[in-house]
């Protein structure tokens, strides 16, 4: 039942992505992907999961005003999978996550973010601080921000650390909101000792995967609703697809 709500609210736009193809679970081969003893495996492994766990930190390059000012919305990113990363490659062509998202605004053009979800069977907690480079309030006018964000994955299998650095600029309109973004991901992969367990003893005990990567999105907030939004999103991550979805409400 953890984080359905998030997937029950985004079912429907991610549908338009399921042409696409998913891919499955950690727990589903990563300790046969271990049991090869090469570290290309983990690094790539590493990169992708960079690129979800930074991904959907944005969807404006507008922050929130203050002291009412507040964001609250569930999120999807999908990513496709490098060829050396075979505990995801093995069954499709890309990974999703799910989670939802808490924004505030603070003074000085200061907000803070927290999220919480699942990528493939892992937990997922992060959180960062976005700071407003340019904040417009009249329509056609651009609105510039910047982020640093850090989130984990927690899975019996493996701990992953993403630490993430976004630029966004928005531009607002009656009803549309179109956004461009981009983001820094730097990420460390290291297996647990359950996941050691069920390798051979010639695997090296300290085998762990590190790996930074890029991520581009093009998107648009539609705003069906008075303070509400639909996010629809596309781009590359590491040269492979990306897509970011959301849906939430915003003020």
């Amino acid at each position: 039942m953890k984080n359905n709500f998030v997937k029950i609210a985004l079912a429907g736009v991610l549908f338009s992505f399921s042409s696409v193809g998913f891919a499955d679970d950690i727990s589903n081969n990563f300790g046969a992907v271990l049991s090869l003893n090469e570290v290309k495996h983990l690094d790539a492994l590493a990169q992708d999961l960079g690129a979800i766990l930074g991904g959907g930190g944005f969807h404006s390059g507008k922050v929130l005003g203050f002291p009412l000012g507040f964001d609250v919305g569930a999120h999807a990113v999908v990513t496709g999978v490098q060829d050396d990363n075979l505990t995801f490659k093995d069954d499709g062509s890309t990974e999703q996550g799910y989670f939802g998202q808490v924004e505030v605004g603070l003074p000085a053009r200061i907000n803070l973010l927290a999220r919480g979800g699942q990528v493939a069977d892992g937990d997922m907690l992060g959180g960062g601080i976005s700071l407003g480079i340019l904040k417009s309030d009249v329509p056609g006018l651009p609105s510039l921000s910047v982020s640093a964000l850090y989130n984990q994955l927690d899975h019996d299998y493996l701990d992953a650390k993403t630490y993430s650095v976004n630029a966004a600029l928005s531009i607002e309109f009656p009803l549309i909101d179109p956004y461009i973004g981009a983001g820094y991901d730097y990420t460390t992969l290291d297996p647990t000792a359950k996941a050691f367990a069920e390798t051979p003893a010639s695997v090296d005990r300290s085998l762990e995967g590190k790996s930074s990567g890029y991520r581009v999105e093009v998107g648009a907030n539609l705003h069906l609703l008075p303070f509400t939004y639909l996010t629809l999103a596309a781009g590359l991550a590491n040269g492979q697809e990306l897509y970011h979805a959301a849906a939430g409400v915003r003020f």
